[in-house]
Parts: structure tokens; C-alpha cells; sequence
């Protein structure tokens, strides 16, 4: 019988010390986060460059292609272009890898 004593009042105490932060509802605090334009670019001394932009950085041209030939979609990343503007392509390795 002390047990549920003990029980009931230490329910009844706390009870009255909990802060609202906690009862209140976490549905009404939610934030709202719309992201209009998702297209990848390439950053440039804090600017933002789109797909085929060309910059010169120590005497070389870089293009703003993607990171892998073979994916259009991916990351972008500045690679060195030839004198078309078009990014050299990347040098197979020779090896197989097997895990």
C-alpha cells in the first residue's frame, strides 16, 4: 500500500513541474523548407557556375561538366576542356578490380 502511496504522489508532483515545451504539440513548430531550384552547378570564388560555363584559372580553360562521362544527371565539377570548351575525357584504368 505504500508502494502506490509513494506512486501517486510522486505522479502528482512531477506532474506540475514538467515544462509546456514538452506538452506542447511538435506538429505547431514545424518549419517549411521549399526548395525551388535543385540543378547542380560549380562554385567559383563564391559564385555559382552552370553546366558549359568556362573559367581560366592559371593559364588553363576548366568547363563546368560532369563529374563522370557517363552520367548527364550527376555532380558537376570543374575539369580542364580542350580548345573546343569541351571537358577532356577521363583516362580509363586499365585494371579489373575484383573484392
Amino acid at each position: 500500500m505504500t508502494y502506490n502511496k509513494f506512486s501517486f504522489i510522486f505522479i502528482v508532483l512531477f506532474s506540475v513541474f514538467i515544462p509546456e515545451s514538452v506538452l506542447a504539440n511538435s506538429k505547431s513548430n514545424k518549419t517549411h523548407l521549399f526548395l525551388d531550384n535543385l540543378t547542380p552547378v560549380c562554385w567559383y570564388k563564391d559564385a555559382k557556375y552552370s553546366e558549359g560555363a568556362l573559367i581560366v584559372m592559371a593559364d588553363k580553360t576548366f568547363v563546368c561538366a560532369s563529374k563522370y562521362d557517363n552520367q548527364t544527371t550527376g555532380e558537376l565539377k570543374w575539369r580542364i576542356a580542350d580548345e573546343n570548351g569541351r571537358p577532356i575525357p577521363h583516362k580509363p584504368k586499365k585494371t579489373i578490380r575484383i573484392n
